[in-house]
């Protein structure tokens, strides 16, 4: 199996109909089209103002998974059976995923980038860090984990079922 954890969050930008990025621009007086470029000469890609979260680059883990264990076993997590559909047990402290982590079980991890491409996101002490990611599509996993509780020697990840 393989787990990616959340790593930030970026703009998503405007798209013409090719699916390729709108950049921010203005015509001149001749009809030329001029692209505003930000401090370093690049382009500046046109935002929708909204943003999505991103996903550090798939990595194996093992774990033993399970379907749900019955209205019992969710009492015990504070979930009714219907908010999840699997859990994976593995060793307490082996993995560090977390809530919001997307898990790949039978599916293989479709990225929207051929290769690591850098992000910049805000790290824990609120600097700006770049990061290079493949990008993992949010849709190609089969769960996103929504709960970790931890036993004395394992972690449980309660998975919920990614709508395809």
């Amino acid at each position: 199996m393989k787990y990616a954890l959340q790593i930030g969050e970026v703009p998503i930008y405007n798209r013409d109909e090719n699916g390729e990025i709108i950049y921010e621009y203005y015509e001149d007086s001749d009809g030329n089209i001029i692209y505003y470029l930000d401090e370093n000469g690049n382009k500046i890609p046109s935002e929708t103002g909204e943003s999505k979260i991103i996903y550090g680059t798939p990595r194996e883990f093992d774990a033993n998974i399970a379907e749900s264990g019955g209205e019992a076993e969710a009492q015990t997590f504070g979930l009714s059976v219907a908010d999840y559909e699997a859990v994976a047990l593995y060793s307490k402290g082996e993995y560090p995923i977390v809530i919001g982590a997307l898990v790949w079980r039978d599916s293989e991890p479709k990225c929207e980038y051929e290769h690591e491409v850098p992000f910049e996101i805000e790290n824990d002490k609120g600097e700006k860090e770049t990061v290079y990611s493949t990008v993992p599509d949010e849709f190609s996993a089969d769960f996103r984990v929504i709960k970790t509780p931890t036993s004395q020697n394992f972690t449980r990840a309660i998975l919920k079922a990614i709508v395809k």
